[in-house]
């Protein structure tokens, strides 16, 4: 179901183009739709740009940064269509302009910024070179994505001096002045003011085990203000490790202290494992995210698939003895020995009557809907299911469960890809 969030940047975007309708229509149908279509894109554009602020509201309205993230992706893909079809739907009319000179400059740089914005569209919306296994780095996505602002004032220009059929005052031009302040006020923000949000940190420890590396971080000021199940972006002031990364935190502590469970499995990841050293410093900005069990029904079954543990460990250790939710966790792993965090699932299990879990190891045989509901001490039907892991494992266990006749009565996780 469609998040509040999700329909506001619809109507956003509709509102614009149907501005267009009464501004455009005297011109004819095509120049009327291509007109709709740049608008629609712009008032798209404008919402793109306050997603990208990752400020507390826009989160609450999409329930969690993940979704944000989400929205964003598919905005960007429409935008990507609507100024394709603008710009092959050519507008032809005889409009207003203040000069002729500002007319052929807006001109100029409406076709600079549709070429800037194709070419960065591309680079945000393809992860992959097609037909080949060459994946664009994580760092030159989020570079080139860094210049997204510029385009949409590039763009902002092109539409206050291009010729047009509709004067200033007309309702469609209000609306996109409106759409301008939002955008550019959201890039100066994430520009200038995100950045104060970032918290110093010094690495405390670091160990590295079976599938993860474990990083505990002790903050030399002000702590970032995450809750259990959140997640955070982190980056260490080391050369190849300058640029933030989104992780889940396995542990929070009194003092500020933070901990993450790391599984190597890129570049960024790899070389933090081999090069992250105790006393190094650390920028962290969080938290993020609406996974808190907390929110949930009095019966849950939570699903870890290997690192996807995380948010589990700190949910867990965060429990009081005084809980009166009924959970059990079945935390999968490839081989048993790779399985982290075990003494803070063991502990919660002790102190909290409620809490419970079992070990899976996939070695001995996967694990299937019936599996899991033979592990759980209460009766499957009507508990809710919190998963993090691999998609692939979510799906075939949320389809085993309809099968076998116990279906969750809600689902919840996390779409952890933020490109």
């Amino acid at each position: 179901m469609p998040s509040m969030g999700s329909w506001l940047i619809f109507l956003a975007c509709l509102t614009a183009a149907i501005l267009a309708i009464p501004a455009a229509s005297h011109t004819g149908v095509e120049t009327t739709f291509s007109i709709a279509c740049s608008s629609a894109a712009f008032a798209g554009m404008a919402m793109s740009q306050l997603l990208a602020t990752r400020i507390r509201p826009v989160e609450y309205m999409f329930g969690g940064l993940d979704r944000v993230y989400a929205a964003h992706r598919k905005l960007g893909i429409s935008i990507f269509v609507l100024i394709l079809a603008h710009y092959f739907v050519t507008p032809n009319f005889k409009g207003l302009a203040l000069t002729s000179q500002l007319n052929k400059l807006a001109g100029d740089v409406g076709e600079f910024a549709f070429y800037t914005l194709i070419t960065l569209m591309a680079i945000s919306l393809v992860g992959r070179i097609p037909k080949t296994r060459v994946e664009l780095p994580y760092q030159v996505w989020r570079f080139t994505h860094r210049f997204m602002g510029l385009a949409f004032v590039l763009v902002a220009i092109h539409l206050n001096f291009i010729k047009r059929p509709f004067d200033s005052t007309a309702m469609l031009a209000v609306y996109l002045n409106l759409c301008a302040a939002v955008g550019v006020a959201s890039y100066v923000y994430t520009q200038v003011l995100a950045p104060l949000r970032r918290r110093a940190y010094q690495v405390a420890g670091v160990t590295a085990v079976d599938g993860a590396t474990l990083v505990m971080a002790t903050p030399t000021g002000r702590a970032v203000k995450a809750k259990p199940g959140q997640f955070a972006f982190l980056k260490a002031q080391k050369k190849g490790l300058r640029e933030p990364h989104p992780f889940t935190i396995a542990r929070i502590g009194d003092d500020g202290s933070v901990g993450f469970a790391i599984k190597p499995l890129g570049d960024f990841t790899s070389k933090l494992r081999e090069e992250l050293k105790p006393g190094d410093r650390l920028t962290i900005e969080g938290g993020y995210g609406h996974f808190n069990y907390a929110r949930g029904s009095d019966k849950q079954v939570w699903l870890a698939g290997g690192i996807g543990i995380t948010p589990f460990l700190a949910m867990s250790a965060a429990m009081t003895s005084s809980e009166e939710k009924l959970i059990h966790l079945v935390y999968c792993v490839k081989e048993a020995g790779e399985a982290i965090g075990t003494d803070t699932l063991s502990d919660t299990a002790a102190r909290v009557p409620g809490f419970s879990w079992s070990l899976h190891a996939s070695s001995q045989g996967r694990l299937d809907a019936q599996k899991l509901v033979d592990q759980l001490p209460f009766d499957a039907k009507g508990a809710e299911l919190w998963f993090c892991g691999p998609a692939p494992l979510r799906a075939a266990i949320q389809s085993g469960l309809k099968k076998i006749g116990s279906p969750p009565s809600k689902v919840e996780f996390e779409r952890f890809e933020f490109r």
